[in-house]
């Protein structure tokens, strides 16, 4: 495939496309409600994307007149801001775009596309975009199926022209309204909040006499709660086709402070002065509220999610000494003032920062990626370790936590990139720790635990992560000393 250009969707031009699209789901436009979903970041639409992508190809190709077919797959997500290649591939058979970002192939496009317009025996109808959200609908898969409904056809040529300049010059309104309800349907219908958009297949052939000129109206064919997969047939005057999304796991909710306190001692990590890096939400929240339970003075950092960290302090607050709050993100180099503070006199870190754990493709090597693990794991790591290291000096006592994970230990396919960097990590924190007379590190090999990222695991939740932390806390950390090696 030859390379036609390159793409990126910002957290602006998304919210432009919200009100074009009518589709304001907050996986796309709220920074905070997104990090809480296994996506851990705000997305593109991924019909902003295909439509960007066909309206570079359509900027070579102006004599196209009209949308015969499309088939969509959305092979992965991509994050706003992401730098987007588009690949592009065309015979007698139609057009095929790839659109890869972070060194995967995200979005694969294949089109029939017509050089007249066959035109419409009914005028479309639309209704003006509207900045102001409305909000997303949330129904259960058990009880979906055989839903129907319908969207409007929402449309304004300079408006849209603005985004898709030369999609707009080439196809007809009708046919680019239609395809962008769609996305309306799964962001804002069915599945609606929890959504994710998966497979979309259209034909562009005229039916006047069967459907809408100003909705375009959908059924719940299949609801498989097995794959929360839904199909839907969607319909009107101008597209007949089907698309297929999945239900997408809520955020995962930890185990409240009233419930950890009646299964931790109280004086169980007493003398402990603990540092936990990236622990507010997840297995860093978890953390904190055991070792504040059992008596440690805890210090807990966030990146980016302040009001998730501050909730996790007022939790621990209803029933031990509210924690410091600090901000640190591991990729911004030295710790600030307030974290280096804290480091004077701290017993323990707890490096639990990470980035949102993605798949590589079976069978390529995605060195971005890696790298990307790299400088979570190692590299903020050493920082901090670094930082430590001068402030504390290699004689006193410091114990080190670093959790890896099972998947080292079995052939996880896709996820390469992930255990080459954990064992990376490992090896490096390992002879850190040995070249200090004084410190010491537990690295244990986690199981998958309840957490946004991984809220999709039917036979896990916060009760079962709850019991692990604090079975694995107390045998690696008891009464605040730092483990002998």
């Amino acid at each position: 495939m030859n390379t036609l250009g390159t793409l990126c969707i910002t957290s602006e031009s998304s919210l432009d496309f919200a009100t074009l699209s009518g589709d304001f789901n907050p996986l796309h436009l709220d920074p905070v409600a997104a990090r809480r979903t296994q996506f851990g970041r705000t997305l593109i639409h991924g019909v902003c994307g295909t439509l960007q992508a066909l309206d570079l190809w359509l900027a070579g190709n102006p004599e196209v007149a009209a949308l015969n077919a499309l088939k969509v797959r959305y092979a992965r997500p991509i994050t706003q801001g992401e730098d987007i290649t588009v690949l592009a591939q065309s015979d007698a058979e139609g057009v095929r775009l790839e659109l890869v970002a972070g060194g995967a192939r995200c979005q694969v496009i294949e089109m029939c596309l017509l050089r007249t317009d066959p035109g419409a025996r009914l005028q479309p109808e639309f209704r003006a975009p509207s900045a102001q959200p409305r909000v997303c609908e949330a129904p259960s898969i058990d009880n979906c199926q055989g839903d129907a409904d319908a969207v409007e056809l929402i449309w304004d040529p300079a408006f849209a022209r603005r985004l898709f300049p030369h999609a707009c010059a080439a196809l007809p309104a009708r046919q680019l309204a239609s395809l962008i309800a769609t996305t309306q349907i799964v962001g804002m219908k069915c599945p609606g909040l929890h959504s994710v958009y998966s497979n979309l297949e259209l034909q562009f052939a005229d039916a006047a006499d069967l459907a809408s000129n100003s909705q375009l109206h959908y059924r719940v064919e299949t609801a498989d709660a097995r794959f929360n997969r839904v199909v839907l047939s969607v319909g009107n005057a101008y597209v007949q086709g089907a698309v297929e999304a999945f239900f997408r796991a809520k955020p995962a909710n930890q185990a409240r402070m009233a419930e950890v306190v009646a299964t931790v001692p109280p004086d169980c990590f007493t003398g402990q002065r603990a540092l936990l890096v990236g622990a507010s939400r997840g297995l860093g929240e978890v953390m904190a509220k055991v070792l504040a339970a059992g008596g440690a003075e805890v210090a807990l950092t966030y990146a980016r999610g302040k009001s998730d960290a501050e909730t996790v302090a007022d939790d621990i607050a209803s029933e031990r000494a509210r924690p410091i709050v600090l901000q640190h993100d591991v990729l911004a180099g030295e710790p600030g003032a307030e974290v280096a503070a804290f480091c004077d006199d701290m017993t323990h870190l707890y490096y639990l920062a990470s980035p949102i754990i993605d798949k590589g493709e079976s069978g390529r090597w995605n060195g971005e990626l890696f790298r990307t693990f790299c400088r979570f794991y190692i590299d903020g790591l050493a920082t901090l370790l670094e930082h430590l290291q001068r402030v504390v000096g290699k004689q006193r006592q410091m114990h080190v936590f670093v959790p890896s994970s099972v998947f080292l230990d079995g052939n996880i396919k896709g996820f390469d990139e992930y255990i080459a960097a954990k064992h990376a990590a490992e090896s490096y924190a390992a002879r850190f720790s040995s070249a200090n007379a004084n410190w010491s590190l537990s690295a244990p090999r986690l199981p998958r635990l309840h957490t946004d990222q991984t809220s999709g695991v039917a036979d896990s939740g916060p009760e079962e992560t709850l019991q692990v932390v604090v079975a694995m806390l107390r045998e690696i950390c008891p009464a605040g000393q730092a483990p002998s090696r």
